[in-house]
């Protein structure tokens, strides 16, 4: 239908520039030509040109074999192989038609090559006529879209009518996939809004067929448009274990309410009746905006909910939001969980800013907490200088994690003064370091300690120094002390050195030291350190073909090795890859690990791949492997393909995984058959790859499937 618009547009332009009857319309450069012959009848007022007509401007090319135009009637004719192109577009048919006066036209035996994004390739669209109607609406009356280029196409879609409405609808009546000359499925009619909604019109494609426990299945969609701002589409499926399910999808859209989707879903019958609803709504006015995605899943005695909603300001000197979270897995370890929280961002004058946040957090499950965490805090910031004054009480986020142990819950600082500078400036000169200064009182739980604390920082900022070309040194470090009310201080020194040496042009070795001094000890666990002292070295040697490299780490406060991790990689061919890595145990004298892997791929004159990958892992400790990974594809002839893919595990003398794989190539199709001798299933599939892909198949496991709405969404590029 695009094509048709440029149709219209081009005849536009040939009867605004052409027209000699001196119009006022904006005149437009148009060369017509026609290599036989051509004249004009100033009787009937009519130009007639034959034999390779050519109709230009400066985008578009029309060719045909006559043209005629009448001035008085403002009719234009173009017959004989006409082709319209543009750019790399082009629309082909045997008859142009289009009444300037009446503002229709008709353009007959139309064929089209369309390019789709994610398209394997080009569509091809066929059609009896076009029809350009004078409110701006284009009808195509007998229609056929494919992908296979052949005369005969392997399979279609075939279209009655499909009439558009810029900017409003597509009406299709009459749609029937073919596979060769057999009909598969059939819509009656079918209501579309054009532009975003792709996704709703494939969700519209029946799926049939046949899991375990839902046994066989019919799904069918029925769509309905009431305007622009209200459509959706009604669900009906069939399942000979489950019974009826029923449910609808509809869209809305309102000026000043906003937009969404309401969805939902019922299987009254059966043990476990199931129920699903979904909820997604946005709006936004000036600087206000909400926006919220609510999922409830039931089945049985299960459920499971997830409920978010956010309201956001924004303004020149505002940032502020309110938001919500629900989440509920019950018959799980997980339970509910839930969040609601604030924050207000405001810019009070130059330099001076207000922050307030707060948060609700709860847990209820085989962990349950519930924690609150707020802030209030203004700061004042000029040149390298911040001044902040807070108070706070924080929740260890670790707390949440399951497993994890926290050495603090919780810490309020009641209040907290503090000054910052950052890279000041001396005789012009900009200094790397930053001093930090706090103080305040602290509250910490479940250590209970209260105190008052005075803590300062001096930091190196990470500076970088070059030597020689071969050699890059950097550095930085911080030094920091602590004094607290009831007496005592505790105080740290950190650094850090990286050195990076190239021994050669393929040969680089890098070490990097840490080291951190404690002196004294802090009350509390939020701030308490420990000293650091350890050196981390990386050897590594690359070139075109080979790569190696060995890397471990020694600890001075407890005199131990890291593991030494050495790898390497060896490329002899373009085609053959040869790969190791093992760990070793310093401090044990003895191997961990070894993984091989050997990789071989090429592609053969039809640019089809064949690999074959094998490697496993070998524990030298219990001189055993304890897996082995073989994986492997070639072509057979010129439309065969085979495949094997496992993982065995020697300690159990048995296959984790394992299927073979056998693909037929036809001229656009694809007939796959895979057996999986660990599952014991046997899969059968027939890709078709029209516009969209349409892949149906059968698996002895989850049964029969056609039409994967997953994979056509991926093809055109629409986000799921």
């Amino acid at each position: 239908m695009r094509r048709t618009g440029l149709i219209l547009a081009m005849v536009l332009i040939l009867v605004c520039g052409s027209a000699l009857n001196g119009s006022a319309a904006e005149e437009v450069s148009v060369r017509i030509s026609a290599a036989r012959s051509g004249w004009y009848d100033a009787v009937q007022k009519l130009f007639v040109g034959e034999g390779d007509v050519q109709i230009a401007t400066e985008d578009t090319l029309i060719t045909g074999d006559y043209v005629e135009w009448s001035i008085d009637t403002g009719e234009l004719v173009v017959s004989g192989n006409v082709v319209l192109k543009q750019s790399e577009n082009e629309l082909a048919g045997e008859y142009l038609f289009y009444s300037v006066n009446r503002g229709e036209g008709e353009f007959l035996d139309v064929s089209a090559l369309v390019e789709a994004p994610k398209a394997e390739g080009p569509i091809f669209l066929r059609s009896e006529t076009v029809v350009i109607s004078r409110d701006g609406t284009y009808r195509l009356l007998n229609g056929r879209i494919t992908t296979c280029d052949l005369e005969k196409p392997h399979y279609y879609l075939a279209v009655k009518e499909l009439e558009l409405f810029p900017n409003d609808k597509l009406i299709v009546r009459n749609v029937t996939y073919y596979e060769g000359s057999i009909p598969l499925f059939y819509w009656p009619y079918l209501i579309l809004p054009v532009g975003e909604n792709i996704a709703d019109m494939l969700s519209l494609l029946p799926v049939v067929g046949y899991s375990n426990n839902e046994g066989f299945y019919v799904k069918t969609n029925f769509d309905y448009y009431l305007n622009e701002n209200h459509y959706g589409v009604v669900h009906l499926d069939l399942y000979s274990k489950l019974g009826v399910g029923y449910g609808f999808t509809h869209n809305y859209s309102h000026s000043w309410l906003g937009k969404g989707k309401l969805r939902a879903f019922h299987i009254p019958f059966g043990d476990q009746g199931k129920f699903s609803a979904n909820f997604n709504h946005e709006w936004s006015q000036g600087p206000w905006r909400f926006v919220t995605t609510n999922a409830l899943d039931t089945a049985g005695n299960d459920r499971k909910a997830d409920l978010r909603s956010r309201l956001t300001l924004t303004t020149a000197s505002v940032s502020a939001s309110l938001n919500g979270t629900y989440q509920e897995n019950l018959g799980s370890s997980t339970g509910k969980a839930w969040e609601y929280g604030a924050s207000w961002r405001q810019q009070l004058a130059e330099g001076l800013r207000l922050t307030l946040n707060g948060s609700v957090t709860g847990k209820e499950g085989s962990k349950s907490l519930r924690m609150l965490d707020y802030l209030a805090e203004t700061t004042y910031t000029k040149g390298s200088h911040t001044l902040a004054l807070a108070v706070e009480q924080k929740y260890n986020p670790d707390l949440l994690e399951e497993g994890a142990q926290p050495t603090w819950s919780s810490l309020n600082r009641m209040p907290e003064l503090s000054w910052r500078l950052t890279n000041p400036r001396l005789s012009r000169r900009v200094l790397p370091i930053q001093l930090e200064l706090k103080g305040g009182h602290y509250h910490e739980f479940p250590s209970d300690v209260a105190d008052w604390r005075l803590g300062g920082t001096a930091a190196l900022l990470t500076r970088t120094w070059r030597p020689t070309q071969t050699t890059t040194i950097s550095y930085g470090g911080e030094a920091a002390s602590a004094w607290y009310g009831e007496g005592g201080n505790q105080s740290v020194l950190t650094g850090r050195l990286n050195l990076t040496q190239q021994l050669g042009s393929r040969l680089r070795l890098t070490a990097r030291y840490n080291e951190q001094l404690v002196f004294g000890e802090s009350p509390f666990r939020f701030d308490k350190k420990s000293p650091v002292r350890s050196v981390n070295l990386s050897l590594s040697h690359t070139s075109s073909a080979l790569s190696l490299s060995a890397s471990t780490s020694y600890n001075f406060l407890t005199e131990k090795y890291g593991t030494l991790a050495l790898q390497g990689t060896w490329r002899p061919t373009a085609n053959l890859k040869l790969s190791l890595s093992a760990g070793y145990d310093l401090n044990t004298d003895k191997w961990g690990r070894i993984v091989p892997k050997f990789e071989y791929s090429a592609k053969d004159g039809q640019e089809r791949t064949k690999t074959f990958r094998l490697g496993g892992k070998y524990d030298v400790g219990a001189g055993q492997w304890e897996e082995v990974e073989v994986q492997v594809k070639s072509p057979v002839g010129e439309t065969w393909t085979i495949g094997y893919d496992a993982v065995y595990e020697p300690k159990q003398e048995d296959f984790r995984s394992g299927q073979i794989r056998i693909d037929k190539e036809f001229h656009c199709r694809s007939i796959t058959l895979a057996y999986d001798h660990v599952k014991g299933n046997v899969a059968f599939s027939v890709t078709i790859n029209a516009f969209p892909t349409l892949p149906f198949g059968w698996d002895s496991d989850k049964g029969v499937s056609l039409f994967d709405v997953d994979d056509v969404l991926d093809l055109i590029g629409v986000e799921k």
